[in-house]
């Protein structure tokens, strides 16, 4: 199927309406210093397929507020006013498949290549029924060449010191992983931060050839932009202390500001933007003269916005075009309109505008008559008020493009190649188990029958069970913590279900663990002369599955209950060594004190270490040399002496079992309250 044929069929506008416009946007937050702040004040406007749309002003003005409030992102606070897609309330489920969100910060997995990025994105993110695989790949290599990045398809993403693609270059991955969904909407923060002049321009260039391309509107969030960078773009919507100074034709943004007194006095448009617009702390005085300066702008555009609302003019035709788009409407559309205001804000913004009178002022003023109504005095002067955030809170899912066993068998392939290539944690892995082979094998070489065998056997079976825990769960715990921003990121997006991504992990590390393991526990096992019987073999085998089945589910419980990883690194080994008294080997498993007794029963240790002893003591005779103090003539007497009897193996094994089971659903449980959406909606 044609990618670009379908996009543009489906984004297409018929009669030419906005396709997203907003009203009367109020957002309002808790300070602890002032009470509630208002972030966003009466913001209104609209943007239409095609357009390159970019929302400028000074730190703190409320760029990413309101590019947050538009995609459906912002958190917290209070949030009114009316918002449309393609005239029509906005349904959480189905806007954000139609809605590309490109964060600021590139999250992606370092170790994937390029290509590798995309194609798990379109295999996530598109449907099976309409695509087939080949489709997607096409897609993929479509996007690949538009955004020129077939020649690095290959290199991986890199990052935190593994070399990759250059900055611009994994900029432009982040913006092809949404471009491959088909959106509607392109919404991008900040794209150009962290990059230099000509990567940035780059970034700005192509996001407006796609925008072309697909009949796609584009809006972003940019700081201070070069003047090439603003000549790039369609519309501007300047914000200041989040207020609306304007909103037009990027062209005409200079002469509008100078048709009211500020005439340019920089080469570059947003630098003389931003100091336009920025109020000034050097010293009361100044700050009062920015403070009003700022104001009067606002209230002059508030004016202009006023007058061109009521203009009643003929509807504009859909345009041929985004040539013709741009250029805007004929002076005879313009009616009766004030030349001045036609050349401020150019024949398009009025068109628009005038294009849908009658709609326009049941949009603004009937809003505004229904908001006044529901917040009464408090839409003059803010309340202080705001208990009822939480009604405007939604707590949705998107609906799962793919079946369940689609999504698990694309994410346990991505998983298991990011284990493969993590060649830290894979060496690391088997480093350590080489390790422990020759050290528990040979510091418990060929173990005997007489009474120091005894301690000898107690301490390599202790040494076994602790080696199976710490080495294990600490480093699964950070590569799966590392790896949580990404999983936010796709998640706010809908891109699979919870159980997919948690199912495809938990795979993904089994055989990166249990492989070394396995080798050590064979190694450890005839090196050290334990019982040479078969049955017991494969019963310390299950054992040792068990229980590294369980330090694996207690590793993802622990990198989902604690947020940062530095904590996690400090926590983490205090619990487990707290476990360790519980075991049964510092500590004699009947004599604890009732009090802290029933630790042991939620204790990995215990399970596995009193299976263990029981598996290789049970059978054992030993021979007493005479005049001992202390002789243990059985392994049952062992057994007894250390309280380590009281569950048969099997009980133990299965045991280890359903805390492993319990810790993954403990994990679930936490993943899934932090990754699920919650976002105030409009």
């Amino acid at each position: 199927m044609a990618f670009e044929g379908s996009c543009a069929s489906r984004c297409k506008n018929a009669d030419g309406n906005p396709i997203l416009s907003w009203s009367n946007l109020n957002y309002d937050v808790k300070t602890k210093q002032h009470g509630v702040r208002r972030i966003l004040n009466d913001i209104s406007g609209q943007i239409y397929p095609g357009e390159l749309v970019a929302i400028m002003g000074s730190s703190g003005a409320g760029k990413t507020t309101l590019l947050n409030v538009l995609a459906g992102r912002v958190q917290g606070g209070r949030l009114y006013g009316d918002i449309k897609f393609n005239g029509a309330t906005r349904d959480p489920h189905t806007f954000k498949r139609m809605l590309a969100f490109v964060e600021q910060d590139d999250l992606m997995f370092s170790l994937l290549s390029v290509e590798e990025t995309l194609l798990a994105s379109a295999q996530l993110r598109l449907s099976d029924e309409k695509y087939t695989d080949s489709d997607k790949r096409q897609r993929v290599e479509t996007v690949l060449r538009q955004l020129r990045l077939s020649h690095v398809k290959d290199t991986k993403i890199g990052g935190h010191g593994l070399r990759g693609v250059s900055g611009g270059e994994r900029k432009r991955v982040s913006i092809g992983m949404e471009l491959v969904t088909d959106p509607s909407i392109l919404v991008l923060d900040e794209p150009s931060s962290g990059l230099d002049s000509s990567s940035a321009e780059m970034v700005v260039e192509l996001t407006k050839e796609m925008s072309r391309q697909r009949n796609l509107c584009t809006l972003m969030t940019i700081h201070q932009p070069s003047a090439e960078m603003v000549a790039k773009f369609d519309k501007l919507i300047l914000l200041s202390q989040g207020k609306l100074v304007y909103m037009g034709p990027a062209s005409q943004a200079l002469s509008y500001f100078e048709n009211q007194g500020y005439p340019s006095t920089n080469s570059n448009p947003a630098n003389f933007f931003i100091d336009l617009m920025t109020v000034d702390f050097a010293s009361d005085e100044a700050m009062r003269k920015s403070e009003q300066r700022v104001q009067a702008l606002v209230d002059h555009f508030a004016e202009y916005r006023e007058r061109g609302e009521v203009v009643q003019t003929p509807k504009r035709q859909m345009l041929t075009s985004h040539k013709s788009f741009a250029s805007g409407v004929t002076t005879g559309e313009i009616g009766h309109m004030p030349v001045s205001l036609e050349q401020d804000f150019g024949a398009r913004y009025l068109g628009s505008k005038s294009r849908n009178s009658n709609s326009s002022v049941s949009v603004y003023d009937g809003r505004s008559e229904k908001l006044t109504a529901m917040a009464g005095p408090s839409r003059a002067s803010i309340s202080n008020d705001i208990t009822n955030e939480v009604a405007n809170i939604v707590y949705y899912e998107a609906p799962p493009m793919n079946p369940w066993l689609s999504e698990v068998l694309v994410l346990l392939k991505r998983d298991w190649t990011l284990s493969k290539r993590n060649m830290s944690l894979v060496y690391g892995l088997i480093g350590e188990c080489v390790v422990n082979l020759i050290f528990l094998g040979f510091v418990f070489f060929q173990l005997g029958k007489d009474q120091s065998s005894v301690q000898n056997r107690i301490g390599a079976l202790f040494s076994l069970t602790v080696q199976c825990t710490f080495p294990v769960i600490i480093p699964v715990m950070t590569v799966i913590m590392t790896s949580r921003d990404v999983l936010l990121r796709e998640r706010s997006g809908g891109t699979y279900r919870m159980t997919s991504y948690f199912f495809a992990k938990s795979l993904s590390f089994f055989p990166l663990v249990i492989a070394p393991y396995y080798i050590m526990y064979f190694g450890m096992y005839f090196i050290a002369h334990l019982q040479y019987d078969a049955a017991k073999f494969f019963i310390g085998l299950a054992n040792l599955t068990a229980i590294l089945f369980a330090a694996l589910g207690f590793a993802f419980a622990m990198s989902m209950a604690v947020r940062s990883l530095e904590v996690a690194h400090i926590i983490t080994p205090v619990s487990l060594g707290t476990l360790m008294l519980f075991a049964g080997n510092l500590s004699n498993a009947k004599a604890i004190t009732p009090v802290l007794r029933w630790l042991k029963y939620v204790c990995i240790y215990y399970y596995a270490y009193s299976g263990f002893v029981q598996n290789e003591f049970d059978g054992l005779e030993f021979t007493c040399t005479p005049g001992a103090a202390i002789c243990y003539k059985t392994g049952q007497d062992v057994l007894n002496t250390y309280g380590l009897n009281e569950l048969p193996i099997w009980q133990c094994i299965l045991l280890n079992v359903v805390l492993g089971v319990a810790f993954y659903a403990l994990a679930y449980c936490l993943l899934r309250w932090k990754a699920k959406p919650r976002y105030l909606w409009l």
